[in-house]
């Protein structure tokens, strides 16, 4: 009866030390696969361009980091959606010149078709309802190397933003060069 038990309990530790082992490998490969989506949207999404608004860049508690404002952040009197405070929209951006400019709001993502003309759509979060004011998620902030100092003006933003409406800051550039200098 003991030799029956003890096989029992074996076999029981077995299964316990494979699902354990299943779970850890289970978090990795998860893991690794939300790297690998986060790097294949900054590869494969559109480059845009933004200009930037003057903010106060530094500030000593919190380490070396600009904080960067867009025009494209006031957008009254653009047509589409009406929004509330903190809900999600899209706000679509066609280039003109140099900048990308937002031309309209939307409640959802762009088509395909949106896409193919040249348009790009970035999700935005809604501040203020009147006048009407968003924020940027991931795009209000760029941490600098340390003692790289302050902005010598004010940069123009260049932003990958992936299909589903997700943007990301791949660099900042002053006076036609990148900043800070690799």
């Amino acid at each position: 009866m003991t030799l029956r038990w003890d096989a029992e309990v074996r076999a029981l530790i077995r299964r316990r030390r494979l699902a354990v082992f299943s779970l850890i490998v289970g978090l990795q490969v998860a893991l690794v696969l939300g790297v690998i989506f986060v790097e294949e949207g900054r590869q494969t999404g559109v480059d845009i361009v933004l200009e930037s608004m003057p903010v106060d860049p530094r500030d000593p508690l919190r380490g070396d980091y600009v904080i960067l404002s867009y025009r494209a952040e006031r957008l009254d009197g653009l047509a589409g959606a009406r929004p509330r405070a903190g809900e999600e929209i899209y706000v679509v951006f066609a280039q003109q010149g140099r900048y990308w400019e937002p031309i309209t709001l939307r409640d959802r993502n762009l088509d395909e078709d949106g896409w193919d003309r040249g348009w790009v759509a970035i999700r935005v979060r809604v501040v203020d309802e009147s006048p009407l004011r968003v924020e940027y998620p991931n795009l209000g902030e760029y941490f600098v190397p340390q003692g790289t100092g302050v902005l010598p003006s004010l940069p123009d933003v260049h932003v990958v933003v992936s299909r589903d409406g997700v943007a990301r800051i791949k660099y900042l550039e002053v006076d036609g060069e990148r900043w800070p200098r690799d």
